[in-house]
């Protein structure tokens, strides 16, 4: 009789345990699952601008997403998919990850949802919506697998308009005599900051792209980004000399190379606020101003921005611009991820962000794009540039393979501890890049913004 009572009581205990364990995945007694994203974003107003979209899309469906934020999302997400342990969804650090991932057979493509109606009616709507977004989430075989939940522009000199007027700099030449006069009064031109762990150095990869992309034109910014352009090429070895001369003569940057070295990239621009200032441009999206500032500096009155400029003679028909965006990618399928992939591509959900952050985040749905901030604002140029007849360029070290992307970032601090070694540095990611491309690759990372024309159709 005790031992009925025992196999009873543990036979209780198990099917106690598998309710248990069955309302943690359907999200209790909604019936629905509780869906799970890895994301990138831990500072509080990106981190709270991504859960503002959550909020949004669980007040409308009833489904609850749980964001997980890691600064090392690369690491994380891959030993998870390793594992079979991976989250339901994931912002990719870059196209290259979303490629690989893709190739592994690891996400779902976004026209073979389950509901297939669903599936076909996302991919139309990025394809119209967010040309010519739409193609940084495609990646094995033409195939669309992701959504870009946020876009940005890198190609953007900063200043403060008080101090400085740099728009008759429409020339790289100009901007660098610019640099050059404001040394030779005893100012430091630039701001530049390049410790972000574990991506320390990216922000010097974003000046070495534009000025290649500027100097060379996209056709030359593709082949590098494909692999067939190599490091020691003319076209990036000058990319690289130009930058050097730019950031690492002496007294050309706040607080030297080391500084730089040392200075997480969210405080670069801290000195472009000071009294006197420690520095009067900036490169890159949107400058970060002091937050323990006495007062947050104005739009259009105390920073502005010009795009970055061309080199002469202009070597691209048309202007030309870098630019990132954030993947949203599947990895399980379920009618709630399906849901919440095509409400993330939705007007209504694109316009959560900029409403927030009106001037470091864009939508790529150009719908959302063209009507939003006043004109003349700091924002609505900046989404204009979006909406240009310009030529856009993703990041390039964003679309290399993840090797080669991370040899870059620490090419990067080799370079700014020590110019001397750009020969050496340069032949070693030569030496990485004949590995990192196991086959021809082919990125459509270029591609022309839509005209106004387009935008009136």
């Amino acid at each position: 009789m005790m031992q009925r009572k025992r196999q009873a009581a543990l036979r209780l205990l198990l099917v106690l345990t598998l309710l248990a364990a069955s309302a943690s995945c359907l999200g209790g007694s909604s019936g629905r699952r509780v869906l799970s994203i890895l994301t990138p974003w831990t500072a509080d107003a990106e981190k709270d601008s991504f859960q503002a979209v959550l909020t949004a899309f669980e007040a409308e469906t009833g489904i609850t997403v749980r964001a997980s934020p890691t600064r090392a999302l690369d690491q994380v997400l891959r030993t998870g998919v390793q594992k079979g342990e991976g989250p339901d969804l994931a912002v990719l650090p870059n196209p290259g990850a979303l490629r690989s991932y893709a190739q592994q057979e690891e996400l779902v493509p976004l026209d073979r949802f389950q509901d297939r109606a669903l599936g076909s009616r996302l991919v139309d709507l990025l394809k119209s919506d967010y040309d010519p977004w739409y193609r940084l989430g495609e990646a094995k075989a033409g195939a669309l697998y992701a959504v870009v939940v946020k876009a940005s522009v890198k190609s953007l000199i900063w200043y403060d308009p008080r101090r400085l007027a740099p728009q008759a700099s429409d020339s790289w030449a100009g901007l660098v005599g610019l640099g050059q006069s404001l040394a030779q009064k005893g100012e430091t031109p630039w701001c530049l900051a390049v410790a972000d762990p574990p991506n320390s150095g990216w922000p010097g990869t974003d000046w070495i792209e534009d000025i290649l992309l500027h100097q060379s034109g996209a056709d030359a910014y593709m082949d590098w980004v494909d692999g067939k352009l190599k490091w020691t090429s003319p076209e990036v070895d000058s990319a690289w000399q130009e930058w050097g001369r730019t950031v690492t003569a002496q007294g050309a940057i706040h607080g030297g190379r080391l500084t730089a070295l040392l200075t997480s990239y969210g405080e670069g621009a801290y000195p472009l606020f000071t009294e006197p200032p420690g520095c009067y441009l900036e490169h890159g999206a949107l400058v970060a101003p002091d937050p323990a500032a006495p007062a947050e500096p104005v739009s259009g009155k105390e920073y502005d921005f010009v795009p970055f400029p061309q080199f002469q003679p202009m070597t691209t028909p048309k202007p030309a611009y870098e630019v990132s965006g954030d993947l949203v990618a599947m990895f399980r399928d379920s009618p709630e991820a399906e849901k919440f992939m095509a409400y993330l591509a939705s007007p209504q959900a694109q316009q959560i962000w900029p409403d927030r952050q009106p001037e470091s985040a864009f939508s790529a749905n150009h719908t959302v794009t063209t009507r939003m901030a006043p004109p003349g604002s700091v924002a609505r140029r900046i989404a204009e540039l979006l909406t240009s007849p310009a030529t856009l360029c993703f990041d390039a070290s964003d679309s290399m393979p993840s090797t080669m992307a991370a040899a870059f970032n620490r090419a990067v601090l080799d370079y700014l501890n020590d110019p001397t070694r750009l020969p050496t540095i340069l032949a070693g990611l030569d030496k990485i890049q004949a590995d990192a491309y196991p086959q021809s690759a082919k990125n459509s990372v270029c591609a022309p913004s839509r005209s106004p024309s387009q935008e009136a159709k």
